[in-house]
């Protein structure tokens, strides 16, 4: 995935990631396939869509744990 790519995934909400990741994992297990049935010949597809799985994994995650710590503040500030 290209700097550009990342940064127009970086401003997808959480439906939209996860929507993503769902594709990534059908790919990456359409790229498992080929390997195994000899039918790719460049491996590197297989580390690119892993590598851009983990990425996508980690924005939700950073994501869902600022919405907690935003969550927690304005609980705080209420009292």
């Amino acid at each position: 995935m290209k700097k550009n790519d990342f940064a127009e995934i970086k401003k997808l909400d959480l439906k939209g990631l996860y929507g993503k990741v769902a594709t990534l994992k059908i790919e990456l297990g359409d790229l498992e396939l080929d390997k195994n049935m000899k039918k790719l010949k460049d491996l590197k597809k297989i580390f690119k869509a892993k590598k851009s799985l983990a990425q996508i994994l980690t924005l939700i995650n950073q994501k869902e744990f600022i919405e907690k710590l935003e969550k927690a503040n304005t609980l705080k500030e209420a009292k």
